[in-house]
């Protein structure tokens, strides 16, 4: 109820403004006639008009809008017409006979103006009006399904970000979890690091927030980065088999988490990753206002594990939704490599 009395004040004062600051504008000498003109025609009839345009805006528009039915709104729109029409016209006749109806004298008789002939021009009056409040309706209920739409694509961001952590975490979990069990049974030295890499892993996974506008430290993700290739490595028993560049200066860049390591995983998942004669390069190199990253890696002759896993569709969709228009993302595939190249404008 306050917010409806504060809307209805404050569409006032606009209207009035408008209805006064226009006609003073446009004016040369304001004399007391003219003045008088003003104050009865914008001021107690344009507050008259505010009346219907404040009714139209209330009911019968915004009732279309909920339901679409259009009887409802013609009816309501004829019915505000005309009573805006019949209420103008007591008014004229009562209080402003010779300001709004009187044309003059025909042998010092006057002539007034009669219903019909105020109706018409007052319909022209009111159709202005009840133009004005459809095109108020319609754009704010316009800025309300763009809110609208924002909120449901920021939920679908975050739905597909928490869809994102949680195939990665499933798939890569189960490997890592794998070759801690395989240290574990030879009883060697690396199980407290692998074990301290892999929870380090973990934190900074589950510490990221479904948030789309959320960005982490570049050299956060980069660290990170790091400890899941070092597990990686673990997995395959080959150091050598995965190359790690970073080049640039990367303090004081931020970056939408968990966006890099889709690619290195896919070079896993799908590469050779046991020979060191075909190593998993990966290179990042951050510029004044590029980053560009780049995986490359030997197909191996079958794919493994063809169900499951994130794949770079997902990627794409976050690429489109975060950076869309500030990114260039290029794929080029043989019978024997896989080459991906991403580039990102700060």
């Amino acid at each position: 109820m306050r917010r409806a009395v504060t809307e209805f004040f404050v569409l006032l004062a606009i209207w009035m403004v408008l209805m006064y600051g226009m006609n003073l504008l446009i004016t040369a000498r304001l004399t007391p006639s003219v003045m008088r003109y003003i104050h009865i025609n914008h001021g107690i009839f344009g507050f008259l008009n505010f009346l219907i345009f404040y009714a139209a805006t209330r009911w019968p528009l915004p009732q279309f809008l909920a339901h679409r039915r259009w009887p409802l709104l013609l009816s309501g729109i004829l019915l505000i017409m005309a009573l805006g029409i019949c209420f103008k016209y007591f008014i004229a006749h009562t209080f402003f006979e010779e300001d709004m109806l009187l044309r003059g004298r025909r042998n010092v008789v006057p002539v007034i103006t009669t219903f019909s002939e105020y109706a018409v021009k007052a319909a022209w009056t009111n159709g202005f009006v009840l133009t004005a409040a459809a095109a108020y309706v319609l754009f704010f209920s316009w800025l309300r399904e763009d809110r609208y739409r924002q909120q449901l694509l920021q939920q679908k961001q975050e739905a597909e970000f928490a869809f994102l952590k949680m195939q990665l975490n499933t798939h890569f979990l189960m490997n890592s979890l794998n070759s801690i069990y395989s240290l574990a049974l030879v009883r060697s030295s690396e199980v407290v690091n692998a074990t301290r890499t892999l929870t380090d892993i973990l934190e900074y996974m589950v510490a990221q927030p479904a948030v789309t506008s959320y960005r982490s430290k570049l050299t956060d993700e980069i660290r990170y980065l790091e400890d899941f290739i070092a597990m990686q490595r673990l997995r395959t028993g080959c150091h050598d088999c995965v190359q790690l560049s970073v080049s640039g200066t990367v303090e004081g860049h931020e970056i939408a988490p968990l966006l890099l390591v889709p690619f290195v995983e896919n070079a896993f998942k799908h590469g050779i990753a046991n020979q060191p004669a075909k190593p998993v390069r990966i290179t990042l190199h951050c510029g004044p206002g590029l980053l560009e990253f780049s995986v490359h890696n030997a197909k191996a002759v079958q794919r493994k594990d063809k169900t499951g896993g994130i794949g770079l569709h997902n990627v794409r969709k976050r690429l489109d939704l975060i950076y869309e228009g500030r990114y260039t993302l290029a794929i080029q595939e043989t019978e024997q490599d896989y080459y991906c190249n991403l580039q990102i404008r700060w």
